[in-house]
Protein backbone atom coordinates (compact mmCIF):
# COMPACT_ATOMS: atom_id res chain seq x y z
CA UNK A 1 0.00 0.00 0.00
CA UNK A 2 2.06 2.44 -1.27
CA UNK A 3 2.06 6.11 -2.46
CA UNK A 4 2.89 5.52 -6.01
CA UNK A 5 0.21 1.91 -6.07
CA UNK A 6 -2.24 5.32 -5.27
CA UNK A 7 -1.41 7.62 -7.28
CA UNK A 8 -1.86 4.61 -9.81
CA UNK A 9 -4.87 3.31 -9.16
CA UNK A 10 -6.20 7.10 -8.82
CA UNK A 11 -4.45 7.56 -12.09
CA UNK A 12 -5.95 5.17 -14.19
CA UNK A 13 -9.95 6.47 -13.06
CA UNK A 14 -8.73 10.22 -13.72
CA UNK A 15 -7.91 8.73 -17.17
CA UNK A 16 -11.07 6.50 -17.65
CA UNK A 17 -13.50 9.10 -16.98
CA UNK A 18 -11.61 12.20 -19.15
CA UNK A 19 -11.54 9.90 -21.84
CA UNK A 20 -15.19 9.60 -21.04
CA UNK A 21 -16.47 12.59 -20.71
CA UNK A 22 -15.02 14.10 -23.52
CA UNK A 23 -16.27 10.67 -25.74
CA UNK A 24 -19.48 10.97 -24.22
CA UNK A 25 -19.30 7.26 -23.50
CA UNK A 26 -21.88 7.08 -20.30
CA UNK A 27 -21.33 3.41 -19.84
CA UNK A 28 -17.53 3.81 -19.87
CA UNK A 29 -18.03 6.82 -17.03
CA UNK A 30 -20.71 5.00 -15.27
CA UNK A 31 -18.49 1.70 -14.32
CA UNK A 32 -16.07 3.50 -12.44
CA UNK A 33 -18.40 4.99 -10.20
CA UNK A 34 -20.03 2.85 -7.42
CA UNK A 35 -23.27 3.98 -6.44
CA UNK A 36 -24.88 5.54 -4.14
CA UNK A 37 -21.98 8.29 -3.96
CA UNK A 38 -22.07 11.98 -2.66
CA UNK A 39 -21.06 14.86 -4.97
CA UNK A 40 -20.19 18.37 -2.98
CA UNK A 41 -19.20 21.69 -4.47
CA UNK A 42 -18.39 24.78 -2.07
CA UNK A 43 -21.79 24.86 -0.40
CA UNK A 44 -24.27 21.94 -1.96
CA UNK A 45 -24.02 18.17 -1.91
CA UNK A 46 -26.30 15.93 -3.73
CA UNK A 47 -26.27 12.11 -3.28
CA UNK A 48 -26.16 10.01 -6.64
CA UNK A 49 -28.36 7.20 -5.96
CA UNK A 50 -28.79 5.18 -8.94
CA UNK A 51 -27.32 5.69 -12.49
CA UNK A 52 -29.90 7.52 -14.06
CA UNK A 53 -28.99 10.33 -11.60
CA UNK A 54 -24.83 9.98 -13.08
CA UNK A 55 -26.06 10.09 -16.30
CA UNK A 56 -27.99 13.29 -15.57
CA UNK A 57 -25.03 14.81 -14.37
CA UNK A 58 -22.89 13.58 -16.79
CA UNK A 59 -24.90 15.35 -19.11
CA UNK A 60 -25.43 18.43 -17.73
CA UNK A 61 -21.58 18.26 -17.36
CA UNK A 62 -20.69 17.98 -21.26
CA UNK A 63 -23.01 20.07 -22.19
CA UNK A 64 -21.48 22.75 -19.41
CA UNK A 65 -18.05 22.09 -21.57
CA UNK A 66 -19.95 22.10 -24.82
CA UNK A 67 -20.99 25.86 -23.95
CA UNK A 68 -17.61 27.05 -22.65
CA UNK A 69 -15.71 25.90 -25.77
CA UNK A 70 -14.15 22.88 -24.23
CA UNK A 71 -11.13 21.55 -26.60
CA UNK A 72 -9.27 19.76 -23.89
CA UNK A 73 -9.25 18.63 -20.52
CA UNK A 74 -6.02 18.67 -18.92
CA UNK A 75 -5.84 16.66 -15.54
CA UNK A 76 -3.78 15.49 -12.83
CA UNK A 77 -2.90 13.50 -10.05
CA UNK A 78 -1.53 15.65 -6.88
CA UNK A 79 -1.56 13.04 -4.19
CA UNK A 80 -3.43 10.12 -3.57
CA UNK A 81 -2.62 8.18 -0.04
CA UNK A 82 -4.14 4.72 1.28
CA UNK A 83 -6.64 5.70 4.05
CA UNK A 84 -6.86 1.33 4.75
CA UNK A 85 -6.28 -1.48 2.74
CA UNK A 86 -9.80 -0.84 0.23
CA UNK A 87 -9.51 2.72 0.44
CA UNK A 88 -7.54 5.68 -1.29
CA UNK A 89 -8.20 9.56 -0.93
CA UNK A 90 -7.18 11.33 -3.81
CA UNK A 91 -6.69 15.09 -5.37
CA UNK A 92 -6.70 15.73 -8.91
CA UNK A 93 -6.27 19.50 -10.50
CA UNK A 94 -8.50 20.32 -13.77
CA UNK A 95 -7.66 22.46 -16.22
CA UNK A 96 -10.22 22.87 -18.85
CA UNK A 97 -8.68 24.49 -22.07
CA UNK A 98 -9.99 25.70 -25.61
CA UNK A 99 -8.35 24.42 -29.06
CA UNK A 100 -5.77 26.66 -28.60
CA UNK A 101 -4.80 26.25 -25.29
CA UNK A 102 -6.08 29.01 -23.28
CA UNK A 103 -7.45 28.21 -20.28
CA UNK A 104 -11.39 28.71 -19.90
CA UNK A 105 -11.74 28.79 -16.30
CA UNK A 106 -10.23 29.14 -12.96
CA UNK A 107 -8.57 25.68 -12.58
CA UNK A 108 -10.50 23.30 -10.10
CA UNK A 109 -9.68 20.93 -7.19
CA UNK A 110 -11.20 17.39 -6.86
CA UNK A 111 -10.90 15.22 -3.58
CA UNK A 112 -12.21 11.86 -4.42
CA UNK A 113 -12.71 8.55 -2.08
CA UNK A 114 -11.69 5.13 -3.76
CA UNK A 115 -12.90 2.50 -2.66
CA UNK A 116 -11.95 -0.94 -3.83
CA UNK A 117 -15.11 -4.24 -3.78
CA UNK A 118 -14.27 -7.76 -5.38
CA UNK A 119 -10.66 -6.59 -6.50
CA UNK A 120 -12.41 -3.26 -8.79
CA UNK A 121 -11.12 0.48 -7.51
CA UNK A 122 -14.57 2.73 -7.77
CA UNK A 123 -15.16 6.36 -7.25
CA UNK A 124 -17.01 6.79 -4.50
CA UNK A 125 -17.21 10.86 -3.51
CA UNK A 126 -15.79 13.46 -4.77
CA UNK A 127 -15.71 17.55 -3.42
CA UNK A 128 -15.37 20.42 -6.03
CA UNK A 129 -13.51 23.70 -5.20
CA UNK A 130 -16.68 25.08 -7.06
CA UNK A 131 -19.57 27.26 -5.96
CA UNK A 132 -22.47 25.38 -6.23
CA UNK A 133 -24.57 28.89 -7.87
CA UNK A 134 -21.53 28.60 -10.71
CA UNK A 135 -22.59 26.87 -14.05
CA UNK A 136 -20.34 24.19 -13.35
CA UNK A 137 -21.18 23.76 -9.69
CA UNK A 138 -25.23 23.85 -11.02
CA UNK A 139 -24.45 20.95 -14.07
CA UNK A 140 -22.67 18.99 -11.33
CA UNK A 141 -25.77 19.42 -8.70
CA UNK A 142 -28.17 18.41 -11.27
CA UNK A 143 -28.62 14.83 -10.61
CA UNK A 144 -29.67 13.01 -7.85
CA UNK A 145 -31.49 14.37 -4.28
CA UNK A 146 -30.69 16.55 -1.17
CA UNK A 147 -28.85 14.36 1.33
CA UNK A 148 -32.29 14.54 3.85
CA UNK A 149 -35.15 16.22 3.45
CA UNK A 150 -35.95 15.06 7.03
CA UNK A 151 -35.64 18.68 8.88
CA UNK A 152 -34.50 17.23 12.58
CA UNK A 153 -31.53 15.45 10.65
CA UNK A 154 -30.73 18.55 8.74
CA UNK A 155 -30.97 20.79 12.18
CA UNK A 156 -28.88 18.57 13.87
CA UNK A 157 -25.94 18.38 11.79
CA UNK A 158 -26.16 22.11 11.18
CA UNK A 159 -26.33 21.44 15.34
CA UNK A 160 -23.21 19.60 15.25
CA UNK A 161 -21.32 21.87 12.54
CA UNK A 162 -21.55 24.80 14.21
CA UNK A 163 -20.62 23.12 17.52
CA UNK A 164 -17.56 22.04 16.03
CA UNK A 165 -16.73 25.19 14.03
CA UNK A 166 -16.89 26.71 17.71
CA UNK A 167 -14.44 24.29 19.01
CA UNK A 168 -11.67 24.94 16.50
CA UNK A 169 -11.94 28.60 16.49
CA UNK A 170 -11.88 28.79 20.29
CA UNK A 171 -8.26 26.63 19.96
CA UNK A 172 -7.00 29.46 17.86
CA UNK A 173 -7.80 31.93 20.14
CA UNK A 174 -6.68 30.72 23.21
CA UNK A 175 -3.30 29.01 22.08
CA UNK A 176 -4.39 25.49 22.86
CA UNK A 177 -3.00 23.17 20.42
CA UNK A 178 -4.03 20.41 22.16
CA UNK A 179 -8.09 20.98 21.10
CA UNK A 180 -6.94 21.51 17.68
CA UNK A 181 -4.86 18.26 17.35
CA UNK A 182 -7.99 16.02 18.79
CA UNK A 183 -10.39 18.03 16.65
CA UNK A 184 -8.13 16.78 13.37
CA UNK A 185 -7.78 13.63 11.37
CA UNK A 186 -4.63 13.10 10.11
CA UNK A 187 -3.60 13.02 6.94
CA UNK A 188 -5.63 16.17 6.67
CA UNK A 189 -5.95 17.60 3.19
CA UNK A 190 -6.30 21.22 2.69
CA UNK A 191 -7.99 22.15 -0.96
CA UNK A 192 -7.14 25.59 -2.60
CA UNK A 193 -7.61 26.61 -6.40
CA UNK A 194 -3.78 25.93 -6.85
CA UNK A 195 -3.17 22.80 -5.32
CA UNK A 196 -3.24 20.48 -2.75
CA UNK A 197 -1.56 20.62 1.19
CA UNK A 198 -1.59 17.32 3.00
CA UNK A 199 -0.57 17.63 6.72
CA UNK A 200 0.51 13.96 7.94
CA UNK A 201 2.13 14.52 10.86
CA UNK A 202 1.14 15.78 14.19
CA UNK A 203 4.25 18.31 14.63
CA UNK A 204 3.51 19.71 11.02
CA UNK A 205 -0.17 20.33 12.39
CA UNK A 206 1.18 21.90 15.33
CA UNK A 207 3.80 24.12 13.26
CA UNK A 208 1.10 25.46 10.95
CA UNK A 209 -1.12 26.52 14.25
CA UNK A 210 1.63 27.92 16.33
CA UNK A 211 2.12 30.02 12.67
CA UNK A 212 -1.63 31.20 12.71
CA UNK A 213 -2.09 32.06 16.67
CA UNK A 214 0.85 34.37 15.66
CA UNK A 215 -0.61 35.67 13.22
CA UNK A 216 -3.75 36.26 14.87
CA UNK A 217 -1.90 37.82 17.70
CA UNK A 218 0.37 40.21 15.79
CA UNK A 219 -2.75 42.17 13.86
CA UNK A 220 -4.68 41.96 17.41
CA UNK A 221 -7.27 39.75 16.16
CA UNK A 222 -9.96 39.77 19.26
CA UNK A 223 -12.33 37.45 17.71
CA UNK A 224 -12.96 34.69 15.02
CA UNK A 225 -16.97 34.08 13.88
CA UNK A 226 -17.95 31.60 11.58
CA UNK A 227 -21.64 30.65 11.11
CA UNK A 228 -22.89 27.58 9.15
CA UNK A 229 -24.00 28.13 5.73
CA UNK A 230 -25.49 24.29 5.00
CA UNK A 231 -24.69 20.94 6.78
CA UNK A 232 -25.39 17.99 5.43
CA UNK A 233 -24.84 14.13 6.35
CA UNK A 234 -23.61 12.58 3.72
CA UNK A 235 -23.35 9.24 5.83
CA UNK A 236 -23.63 7.83 8.79
CA UNK A 237 -20.70 9.42 10.51
CA UNK A 238 -19.60 12.37 7.84
CA UNK A 239 -20.85 15.93 7.57
CA UNK A 240 -20.24 18.32 4.51
CA UNK A 241 -20.75 21.61 5.73
CA UNK A 242 -19.84 25.37 4.22
CA UNK A 243 -19.78 28.68 6.36
CA UNK A 244 -18.41 32.00 6.36
CA UNK A 245 -15.33 33.34 8.29
CA UNK A 246 -15.29 37.00 9.76
CA UNK A 247 -11.94 37.86 11.43
CA UNK A 248 -12.04 41.07 13.25
CA UNK A 249 -10.15 43.44 15.81
CA UNK A 250 -12.81 44.78 17.54
CA UNK A 251 -15.67 45.83 15.21
CA UNK A 252 -13.46 45.79 12.26
CA UNK A 253 -12.72 42.97 9.94
CA UNK A 254 -8.76 42.36 9.60
CA UNK A 255 -9.35 40.74 5.99
CA UNK A 256 -12.69 40.23 4.27
CA UNK A 257 -14.79 37.52 5.32
CA UNK A 258 -14.39 34.17 2.93
CA UNK A 259 -16.11 31.28 2.86
CA UNK A 260 -14.76 27.45 3.24
CA UNK A 261 -15.71 23.96 2.99
CA UNK A 262 -15.47 21.29 4.98
CA UNK A 263 -15.78 17.64 5.58
CA UNK A 264 -15.97 16.03 8.73
CA UNK A 265 -16.22 12.38 10.30
CA UNK A 266 -16.84 10.75 13.82
CA UNK A 267 -14.44 8.54 15.07
CA UNK A 268 -15.23 5.25 17.33
CA UNK A 269 -14.97 7.47 20.30
CA UNK A 270 -17.77 8.97 18.57
CA UNK A 271 -15.65 12.75 18.40
CA UNK A 272 -15.93 14.55 15.27
CA UNK A 273 -12.87 15.50 13.47
CA UNK A 274 -11.98 17.42 10.05
CA UNK A 275 -10.68 15.15 7.16
CA UNK A 276 -10.65 17.85 4.66
CA UNK A 277 -11.14 21.52 4.04
CA UNK A 278 -11.75 23.36 0.44
CA UNK A 279 -10.50 27.55 0.15
CA UNK A 280 -11.52 28.39 -3.10
CA UNK A 281 -9.64 31.53 -3.21
CA UNK A 282 -6.34 29.83 -2.29
CA UNK A 283 -4.58 29.09 0.86
CA UNK A 284 -3.09 32.36 1.75
CA UNK A 285 -2.01 33.31 5.04
CA UNK A 286 -3.39 36.34 7.09
CA UNK A 287 -0.30 38.42 6.79
CA UNK A 288 -0.30 37.45 2.70
CA UNK A 289 -4.08 38.38 2.48
CA UNK A 290 -3.27 41.46 4.53
CA UNK A 291 -0.60 42.17 1.88
CA UNK A 292 -2.72 41.92 -0.92
CA UNK A 293 -4.83 43.97 0.61
CA UNK A 294 -2.68 47.21 1.21
CA UNK A 295 -0.72 46.86 -2.38
CA UNK A 296 -1.50 50.09 -4.88
CA UNK A 297 -4.53 50.04 -6.36
CA UNK A 298 -6.45 48.30 -4.14
CA UNK A 299 -8.87 50.00 -2.20
CA UNK A 300 -7.39 48.50 1.61
CA UNK A 301 -9.10 47.33 3.98
CA UNK A 302 -12.57 45.84 4.43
Amino acid sequence: MTPDTAKKVASSLLDATGRALMSGDFDAFAGCFRLPQSIGTIDGVRLLNTKADLERAFDRVRAHYADIGLAKLDRWIELALFDGPTVIRSCHMTHIRSADGQLLKDPVVTLSQLVCENDQWRIAGMLYSVPSDSDHGRALLSGGAQPSTDQAQKYAAEAVFQSYLDRVTRAYLDGQFATLSEAVQLPLFVQTSTGTMVVMRTDHLEEDFNRTVTQLRVHGVSDIVRRVHIAEMVGDRRIHGAYRTHILSGARLVIPAYKSAMTIEQGADLTWRMTSVIHPMGHLTMQAQIDAQDAPGHGGLT
